[in-house]
């Protein structure tokens, strides 16, 4: 069930579906392409309804609308035509409502205040701030509402927000009477020491926060994560312990598909059997991988929705091919067509587009955004099953294992044993040295040269023995995971 708060029952509604939502309605005159409609309890005006542009059958939908409602009944019409507004302008592929349902809440809970202390949210004839209602607002958050400062700044930021949209379409505010906004200018300059200027608004009711942590020495921050390689020692243990029988085929592949390939959870957990199918012999590259491709109009969702190409050890690819024809895998797909069927009957998801990772109960382990039900559904699978793999990985391994670790730090192992394998190649002279920069930049996919800087910063910091020594071989991973560094060169 999921989470609903009792303060907002009969006052926040989301619709489950509008339909033609921004549709535009015309009255006694037929413009071409338009469509007869009638108005629910009109007597005579015959209605023409033109679609919006670009818009064919569902597309101009919006599911789970949030509707905002004033503690008589009668519709909050200024905040409900501002949650419109932000998605009016939005792609008709990309308008999930999660932001507006937290924007609606958050709206709602100063509109409750207000009428509690008897305000009207629309005067702000006070002449000292503290006797106008967002002041008022503000200052019940920091003292009564046990948020915390950055939470606190969110909820005055959507009130403000809304603020400026009713300034500019609904009435006659002045909006510095609403928060006092400054401009502020900042200096920014990167590793290289390129500086550029960036302009921000400093509002006077925002909380002062604490700074953000500091990178913990020996680890990387990336998805604001801290994280680190796995040593080759660690990586051992890893690789023995997921071996054992109470791991399944499933969990396994989940976590190898990310060590082999640098993938992140959402690209791992959204690929389809139809990638399965590009793992033959004739596509079989010099190195041993096979050349997957990720991002837009592939069906494997990526950071930022950019561009990316994955290799897949030979391996991995004959693996996750006998995981996707397993009888069990048929089950799941099974149980996940009678479920669609029981619950989305209009809607159909071909044969190639089914998840290569299915749950028991036939459920995807990440909802992809090209998943015909992602605009529909409330709460979608984010990856949830890898802090389960992860707590199970801490259950099984020694005290010397890192009980701060996690899926993403795969990802990070497998930028460092590319680094092993790339200094090797360049003590041989098969490489020259700063080429292995962009060769990791291009494999693990970082939008910036820093980034990988950053990565190659750690890698360098772990004591390296051996790896001058190691025999190069004729491709990095080999088509399979022996090809793993696991000798204790870092200890």
């Amino acid at each position: 069930m999921s989470y609903s708060n009792r303060r907002y029952e009969g006052r926040l509604v989301l619709i489950p579906h509008a339909q033609s939502a921004f549709a535009t309605l015309h009255v006694g005159i037929q413009p071409v392409d338009s469509i007869k409609s009638v108005l629910e309890g009109a007597e005579t005006k015959q209605l023409y309804q033109v679609e919006e542009i670009g818009s064919s059958f569902t597309s101009g939908d919006i599911y789970n609308l949030p509707f905002l409602f004033h503690k008589e009944g009668e519709p909050w019409h200024e905040a409900n035509s501002y949650l419109l507004s932000l998605i009016e302008n939005k792609t008709l592929s990309n308008r999930p409502t999660d932001d507006l349902r937290r924007r609606a809440s958050k709206l709602l809970d100063y509109l409750i205040y207000c009428e509690s202390e008897g305000l009207n949210w629309l005067d702000f004839s006070g002449r000292r701030p503290v006797l106008r209602p967002t002041y008022k607002y503000f200052a019940h958050l920091i003292n009564h509402s046990g948020r915390s400062s950055a939470v606190v700044n969110q909820y005055t930021g959507v009130v403000f927000d809304f603020y400026r949209f009713v300034c500019a379409n609904w009435h006659d505010i002045d909006l510095q009477r609403v928060d006092t906004v400054k401009e502020v200018k900042f200096l920014i300059k990167n590793a290289y020491g390129a500086a550029r200027v960036i302009t921000a608004e400093k509002r006077s009711q925002t909380k002062s926060t604490v700074p953000g942590r500091l990178v913990s020495i020996g680890y990387v921050r990336e998805d604001n994560e801290d994280l680190r390689p796995l040593s080759n020692v660690e990586l051992a243990e890893f690789l023995k312990v997921i071996e054992g029988e109470e791991w399944s085929a499933l969990e396994r592949l989940i976590l190898l598909t990310a060590l082999m390939t640098g993938a992140r959870k959402q690209t791992v957990l959204t690929m389809r059997l139809k990638h399965l199918k590009g793992f033959i012999s004739e596509r079989l590259q010099a190195d041993g991988t096979y050349l997957l491709h990720a991002g837009p109009g592939t069906g494997m969702d990526t950071k930022k929705d950019r561009s990316q190409r994955l290799h897949v050890p030979k391996q991995l690819a004959k693996e996750l091919r006998v995981l996707g024809d397993s009888p069990m895998m048929r089950q799941r797909r099974v149980k996940f067509r009678a479920a669609l069927s029981l619950y989305y009957p209009n809607i159909q998801i071909k044969d190639e587009d089914m998840y290569v990772f299915l749950s028991d109960q036939g459920g995807c382990y990440y909802m992809a955004k090209d998943d015909p039900r992602y605009p529909i559904v409330k709460s979608r699978p984010t990856g949830q099953v890898t802090d389960t793999i992860k707590r199970k990985i801490l259950q099984k391994t020694s005290d010397k294992y890192p009980q701060d670790f996690s899926y993403h730090w795969l990802r990070a192992t497998f930028g460092f044993q590319l680094y092993q394998r790339l200094q090797a190649l360049i003590v041989v002279g098969l490489m020259r040295p700063g080429d292995d920069i962009d060769f990791i930049m291009e494999r693990m996919h970082h939008a910036t040269r820093e980034m990988t800087e950053h990565y190659l910063q750690l890698f360098k910091m772990l004591p390296q023995k051996t790896v001058a020594q190691e025999k190069f071989e004729a491709s990095l991973f080999s088509g399979n995971y022996s090809s793993f560094i696991l000798s204790a060169q870092d200890e």
